[in-house]
């Protein structure tokens, strides 16, 4: 992770997100400009929440582990959004990992300096009350749909989120984990894909032709 000092582009992402009005910026809280690279985590389950995070720009996935040690896939950031708005008022350590699947831009505010003042935040706290409203129908939305949607449906919207210049080369393993089914029927799904044509085995990975055919599939899936 980088730290960018730089007050003229802080200010820039302050108007065009429209920060002001989640927080009281007659305050003066310092924000801080952070860049993070692929694969860095914004944050990680069981950490202590150190910053409340504005995310900003790039893409990022939340999944978290469970107690078997395998990972489930709850949602990507892919627009401005807040992170860590729960524990920062449950005061509870961090739930889900936070990891970054492309470069990332976030603003954030250290709890450390400004935990108190944030609490009596009230433009923070109505901004975080519709913020939590609207994840928790996400949410209720998003677990709905991994019991209901077929694996093909969550496939679809996963190779699409994941796939890099029209290549799809995750891992399977870990796939089928975030997925929450098996191997086995991961393979099979996948074959269906390459004998409807929308996409064949490249080298490492499986190149998307049909990408159309695969978002009318995935096109609800974890919004």
């Amino acid at each position: 992770m980088i730290q960018i000092q730089d007050n003229a582009i802080i200010e820039t992402y302050v108007k065009k997100y429209a920060i002001d009005k989640i927080l009281t910026m007659e305050r003066r809280y310092e924000l801080q400009l952070c860049q993070f690279r692929q694969g860095e985590f914004v944050c990680r389950a069981g950490d202590e929440l150190r910053y409340l995070y504005f995310f900003l720009v790039g893409k990022a996935k939340v999944y978290t582990m469970m107690e078997t040690g395998k990972s489930l896939l709850f949602s990507f950031y892919d627009t401005f959004d807040l992170i860590g708005d729960v524990e920062f008022i449950l005061g509870t350590p961090i739930q889900c990992n936070v990891e970054c699947m492309t470069q990332v831009y976030c603003l954030r505010i250290s709890l450390l300096n400004y935990r108190e003042e944030l609490l009596q935040d009230n433009r923070l706290l109505r901004g975080i009350s519709n913020h939590l409203a609207s994840k928790l129908s996400g949410i209720s939305n998003n677990s709905a749909r991994n019991l209901l949607y077929p694996l093909e449906n969550r496939l679809a919207a996963y190779i699409l989120s994941m796939e890099k210049e029209d290549i799809f080369s995750e891992n399977l393993v870990q796939t089928a984990e975030l997925l929450g089914t098996s191997y086995r029927h991961l393979l099979r799904c996948i074959k269906k894909f390459c004998e409807y044509g929308y996409m064949k085995k490249e080298g490492k990975g499986y190149s998307i032709i049909e990408q159309k055919k695969l978002l009318e599939l995935g096109e609800r899936v974890y919004k």
